[in-house]
């Protein structure tokens, strides 16, 4: 197998395994262990969300989440501008991601920072203020395709995860926990052993809330 096939190997074997997991999870998200036991047992395969849930409700056994969405959407912008980033076509591409979801009635699938963030986008703030209040974990979750197309370069990886960070997540703690995942995939991309990827992980961890200054 050649480096090239290997590298696509890995990059699609990285998006499904983040979708399948993201569907295996998605019956018992924000739910307490006890919640899930009384709802569903033990999880061992798709399942649907149990009638009334909290925030999947409506979705069905095996689909995915905003998580898998996100990253699929990102990928996209990616995509279309390899080279750089376009932070307000980013922030184009949430507001009609976030319509979208409306339409469905699965508004509740929105993460609080992601929630805040679009809020503030649509109530006229720039894209480059709109993501002070993002703590949580909306952008490590979809920054996967930040690894795949990026060389096993902490300083480089690290300054893209601060531009995908910018819109919905601009905050150190966000950022950190972005980089240190994007930094993780980078390296299983490129081959790299556990123990290495790691110790790459935690400086890009390091570095992340600086790169944003």
């Amino acid at each position: 197998m050649s480096v090239t096939n290997a590298r696509w190997n890995r990059a699609r074997a990285t998006l499904m395994g983040l979708a399948m997991g993201d569907a295996l999870g998605m019956p018992s998200q924000t739910l307490p262990r006890s919640a899930i036991q009384a709802h569903y047992g033990r999880i061992e395969g798709f399942v649907a969300p149990f009638h009334g849930h909290p925030v999947s409700h409506g979705l069905r056994a095996a689909q995915v989440t905003d998580d898998t969405e996100q990253t699929l959407l990102l990928a996209r912008r990616l995509i279309a501008h390899p080279e750089g980033f376009d932070h307000e076509a980013w922030a184009h591409d949430l507001l009609e991601w976030e319509a979208a979801i409306r339409a469905k009635g699965l508004s509740d699938l929105l993460g609080p920072s992601s929630r805040t963030a679009i809020d503030a986008l649509l109530a006229g703030a720039s894209s480059e203020e709109s993501g002070w209040r993002g703590t949580t974990n909306g952008a490590a979750m979809r920054v996967a395709p930040v690894g795949i197309m990026t060389p096993p370069e902490v300083e480089t990886v690290v300054a893209r995860v601060v531009l995908t960070c910018r819109v919905t997540h601009n905050t150190g703690e966000a950022i950190a926990a972005a980089s240190a995942v994007a930094m993780m995939v980078s390296c299983g991309i490129a081959g790299r052993d556990l123990d290495a990827a790691l110790n790459y992980a935690l400086e890009a961890c390091r570095l992340g809330p600086l790169a944003m200054q």
